[in-house]
């Protein structure tokens, strides 16, 4: 990534920071993918007990708090100084570090961590340089846990299209050659699939037909989106990585 992509990343996330998140009509989408989200949170907890953990894009850094108490260390990096600033005075202990860092080319040493996880990061930087650098910080024995927009979706490639304030210009949902990309560097990549027909139950998010209407739709999306030609039009990709 180059400084000016850089510049503008950096100056997009410190005015999220700053003047709080714009995204609310978007927000009400993510009820669809719960599940997913919730798996990889999930992982990343399970993963958790005795790891040194980097939090990759930590924004804010509150989810360190559910870590902390179980993990040998915490690093967490991101290249907003105003959200670094927040995490160090809110969370920062000694165990509990926070960086600006330059996701592709961070400064840690050779196999520093365990556990590396991050949401809606990779998306925004260069594929094969940040799965580089992912892959020379983790231990041989680590793990990385990824949740990541994918690209693909037809309607919601349009809604991107008609929203553009919500995302920087160098943003790009993963596609197949991202995980090709992956499977480069990596011995096992594993790739779960979620976010179609579930889209369509988020009108009825705050009714009583809700919860029963998106747990139908979730096991339509489980078959529809075990089909290799089919999978890539889901909306979000929970992404495990082992050396």
């Amino acid at each position: 990534m180059d400084e000016i992509r850089l510049d503008i990343e950096k100056d997009f996330h410190n005015k999220r920071f700053e003047e709080g998140d714009d995204r609310q009509a978007q927000m009400k989408y993510y009820w669809a993918v719960a599940n997913g989200s919730d798996r990889y949170w999930n992982n990343v907890k399970m993963a958790a007990p005795g790891a040194r953990i980097l939090e990759y894009g930590c924004a804010l850094g509150d989810k360190s708090e559910e870590l902390t108490g179980s993990c040998a260390s915490y690093d967490g990096i991101d290249i907003s100084d105003v959200a670094i600033d927040h995490a160090t005075g809110l969370y920062g202990r000694e165990n509990v570090r926070f960086h600006v860092m330059d996701a592709m080319h961070m400064t840690f040493p050779d196999n520093s961590f365990d556990l590396i996880f991050g949401s809606g990061i990779i998306h925004h930087l260069d594929t094969e340089q940040s799965i580089k650098e992912i892959r020379r910080v983790l231990s041989p024995m680590g793990r990385a846990w990824f949740w990541e927009p994918l690209g693909l979706n037809p309607l919601i490639n349009l809604y991107r299209t008609v929203t553009p304030s919500a995302r920087t210009p160098d943003e790009h949902p993963l596609l197949p050659r991202d995980f090709r990309i992956m499977q480069k560097h990596f011995g096992n990549v594993n790739l779960d699939y979620f976010g179609l027909t579930t889209l369509g139950a988020v009108p009825f998010r705050n009714s009583k037909l809700g919860a029963p209407l998106r747990a139908a739709c979730e096991t339509i999306d489980s078959a529809i989106l075990a089909v290799p030609g089919l999978r890539n039009i889901a909306w979000y990709s929970l992404i495990g990585l082992r050396p």
